[in-house]
């Protein structure tokens, strides 16, 4: 089959798939007449939608290239993120959800920024938290972006520049026009496409290279550390890694909006049972991908872990050309269920909760507010991804996930369970959190350090929170005793 036809399918196939975004962004379009349509869809989404929506969120082109392809350096280590990633979906869904959706009902709140302000009833903390929401976004947009952009210019040839300016129109594109309802319904056919896409490439893998057992001994003739558990990656660093990616499952804004749609109990519990399992699937299939590839790569071939999948797809053709561009629709899907989520939270946070956080106009005028900013935060991400500030990508999903997990674990998960609040805790934690992990960040990118920015900023900022917690608690039973006492 001639290089023209198989580009042929491959167009066709990416056709078919945007006419189908089309379609969910025209319906959800027509259902969008106030910023909470536009916001959540009207609460009113059932456990399996929710659920794929939940996953095809946080499965973007970072787990298909990223974490898929890292596992080419770090070796069979880089699989114990699994237990990681696994753990931490389960938390999401069994401890922060029960507590949260019920609460975000109470508040009316429509936003994550929105549901810390209501409930520690601080305007400051609300524009603070959508700060850090915006800034952490950014950071993850251009990882996103960068990924994707790799994969078009690996399966169609397109320069980098060319095929991240027609992804950042087209996700735009479609983000503006149906908001929450049509992401949450394209979720669903790029959720399942995604679990498709990582057993499909695990087995093709596996078929080509002879089989599991056969293709660990040819890596171990070459290089025995890729596949010992001492690794060649510190057990420090795997866990870091996959703790600062998977936190998001427990405190990033995109995740938890999820948590808005949901209609009822039974949804809830229903989506609690189907979200962890397609998780455990998917990094089970896919975190091997990069060490069982030694196999079949020569060593000089790719440059780095970001290049296994493309090489993978392109030059060995592990999938053939027409299974290929199927493939290229799971990572297309796995780019824009990702960054249309976060482009939608960063766009809500900068207008309702940052700029016009005390809006009395109508809600609709929130909408064309929120749409607007979704257009300058995706194109400043975009800008960051073509200039060389632009790390590696699990770089820079980490440094996200970490900046979420020191600013929002200790204020937004741990304040859900806590019999009194103090908004001097909260603020305190998220300030000194963020000042922590960006600071160590540079530190590292220094290489003065390799311990992994997560742990110092889930440290710092969970330690702030419960010294002036607790303070504040003393204090204020002090001032009891004195009242009672006149």
């Amino acid at each position: 089959m001639n290089e023209y036809v198989e580009q042929g399918i491959t167009l066709v196939f990416v056709a078919i798939y945007l006419a189908v975004m089309g379609h969910h962004a025209w319906l959800g379009k027509q259902k969008v007449h106030s910023l909470s349509d536009y916001l959540v869809a009207g609460r009113n989404l059932g456990g399996w939608v929710v659920a794929l929506s939940f996953y095809a969120t946080f499965m973007s082109t970072n787990t298909f290239i990223g974490a898929a392809g890292k596992s080419w350096d770090a070796g069979l280590i880089w699989c114990v993120g699994i237990v990681v990633y696994v753990g931490l979906c389960g938390v999401a869904w069994y401890v922060v959800a029960p507590r949260f959706v019920p609460l975000a009902r109470q508040y009316g709140s429509l936003t994550i920024a929105d549901f810390l302000g209501y409930h520690y009833q601080s305007l400051a903390l609300r524009r603070f938290s959508a700060a850090i929401i915006v800034f952490a976004s950014v950071i993850y947009l251009v990882a996103i972006y960068k990924g994707s952009a790799l994969a078009l210019e690996g399966m169609l040839g397109f320069s980098y520049p060319v095929a991240l300016i027609m992804i950042f129109v087209l996700v735009t594109a479609y983000t503006l026009a149906g908001g929450f309802q049509s992401v949450i319904l394209t979720d669903a056919v790029q959720g399942t496409l995604m679990v498709l896409g990582a057993v499909g490439i695990a087995m093709m893998l596996l078929l080509r290279g002879g089989g599991l057992f056969a293709m660990l001994e040819t890596v171990k003739s070459q290089d025995s550390g890729l596949v010992s558990w001492s690794g060649k990656m510190s057990w420090l660093n795997v866990i870091g890694l996959s703790l600062a990616v998977g936190i998001k499952y427990v405190v990033e804004p995109r995740q938890l909006s999820r948590f808005y749609g949901l209609k009822n109990k039974k949804a809830l519990k229903q989506a609690a049972l189907i979200a962890p399992a397609l998780v455990c699937v998917t990094y089970v299939a896919l975190l091997p991908v990069g060490v069982l590839s030694h196999a079949l790569i020569p060593e000089s071939a790719i440059q780095g872990s970001d290049e296994v999948i493309p090489y993978l797809l392109s030059e060995s053709q592990i999938f053939g050309p027409v299974v290929s561009s199927l493939f290229l629709l799971v990572l297309l899907s796995a780019a824009m269920s990702s960054i249309d989520s976060v482009l939608l939270v960063a766009g809500s946070a900068m207008d309702h909760d940052l700029i016009a956080s005390n809006r009395v106009e109508p809600e609709s005028e929130g909408v064309s507010g929120v749409r607007f900013w979704v257009v300058v935060i995706s194109m400043v991400s975009v800008l960051v991804a073509l200039s060389p500030f632009a790390q590696d990508i699990m770089s820079m999903t980490s440094l996200s996930g970490a900046l979420y997990g020191a600013c929002f674990l200790p204020t937004l998960v741990v304040g859900l369970f806590l019999p009194k609040l103090s908004v001097r805790a909260s603020l305190s934690s998220c300030v000194t959190g963020l000042f922590a992990v960006v600071g160590w960040h540079v530190v590292k990118r220094f290489e003065w350090t390799s311990i992994h920015e997560v742990y110092v900023g889930l440290f710092v900022g969970m330690l702030v929170f419960l010294i002036v917690t607790v303070i504040d608690g003393l204090q204020d039973g002090r001032r009891v005793n004195e009242q009672s006492d006149k």
